[in-house]
């Protein structure tokens, strides 16, 4: 092949391979593309792997189920592992049933995946996490929530989550309220500010604010994964309630189905209910109202994930790193307030 488009036999791997990364001119590259095609060349995955040890691939796996924002994941990184020569396989933990997640695991972390990167793995996952790890494959955590003993990129909501709820506070609301999950919520016992463990900063921060004005917690049990449940347990809620005059949802799906929910209880965003949400999905920017929102550095967590990553891949013996970035508030029109 290399012959037949005269060029090197490293020019000849690196076109097959997809190394975008490395500077090819493409009439060289759209050569060797014809000397494949005229050849019959098709790569054997399997005869690479073991010729390699590397099957070029990596694993994302999220936690339950593939929400929206995690559709802007999986496209950075997509990128990423291209860039690189590598293809990106995703995959979820605990689908079916909490029953399901040490099996997955177990499959997953014994599969022939070069590396595998978990995203925003739950509290409620760890102890399966103790119990399998370390394991002789690179292992990366990534998102709000990480894995213990492994390599991360931490997405801080802390300063993002205090300005949100402060933004919300601002406009003096009667009743704000946290729009979130059941699983990790206890009104009755909030969290204790002092822990540095992983507890979710977006409902201490709501906690922290409440207690000093001197505010009950209003706190409403939704479905972060289910936009269609959300709607429907806010509509019941307020109909039973009455209506908070400020909303912080844990995430953007909430947030947008709690919109849903306001109009068609005949209510206005902002001027009855302000709404503020978490992640900065592309929807939240462009629906109606713009929806206010904390922007998690995707694009920025996906390439420091991928560099951690190749490290890994080259010494599995490199001691564990990890990285923090911060995510920033988006004051927008669901939130606006008078002035």
């Amino acid at each position: 092949m290399a012959r037949q488009a005269g060029v090197s036999k490293t020019t000849v791997t690196y076109v097959l391979s997809e190394r975008i990364d490395v500077a090819i001119p493409e009439p060289t590259r759209e050569r060797v593309r014809q000397a494949a095609a005229e050849l019959g060349y098709r790569p054997h995955a399997a005869a690479q792997a073991l010729a390699s040890g590397r099957t070029k691939t990596i694993t994302l796996a999220f936690p339950i189920h593939i929400a929206s924002h995690y559709a802007h994941v999986l496209q950075s990184f997509e990128r990423q592992t291209n860039i690189h020569g590598y293809h990106m396989v995703a995959t979820t933990i605990g689908h079916v049933s909490m029953h399901n997640v040490a099996p997955d695991l177990d499959e997953l972390l014994s599969s022939l995946t070069d590396g595998i990167i978990f995203v925003d793995m739950p509290g409620m996952f760890q102890p399966f996490f103790e119990e399998m790890l370390p394991v002789q494959k690179a292992v990366i955590s990534a998102g709000v929530f990480t894995v213990p003993g492994t390599d991360s990129v931490k997405i801080n909501l802390e300063k993002a989550s205090c300005e949100a709820v402060n933004h919300l506070l601002a406009g003096k609301p009667n009743r704000l309220a946290f729009f979130g999950s059941g699983k990790d919520i206890d009104p009755d016992n909030p969290p204790s500010f002092a822990s540095s463990g992983q507890l979710d900063a977006r409902f201490t921060s709501y906690c922290r604010a409440m207690r000093n004005i001197h505010k009950p917690l209003e706190v409403i049990t939704g479905s972060p994964g289910s936009r269609s449940v959300s709607r429907k347990v806010l509509r019941e809620y307020i109909e039973d309630n009455g209506h908070p005059d400020a909303l912080m949802c844990i995430n953007d799906e909430m947030a947008i189905g709690a919109v849903r929910a306001l109009r068609d209880l005949g209510l206005r965003v902002p001027e009855d209910v302000r709404v503020v949400g978490c992640d900065g999905s592309e929807e939240a920017e462009y629906m109606y109202p713009a929806l206010s929102t904390i922007l998690q550095p995707v694009d920025w967590m996906c390439a420091e994930a991928w560099n951690l990553m190749a490290r890994r891949l080259d010494s599995a013996e490199a001691p564990l790193q990890t990285t923090t970035l911060d995510a920033e508030f988006a004051a927008r029109d669901s939130s606006r307030y008078p002035v």
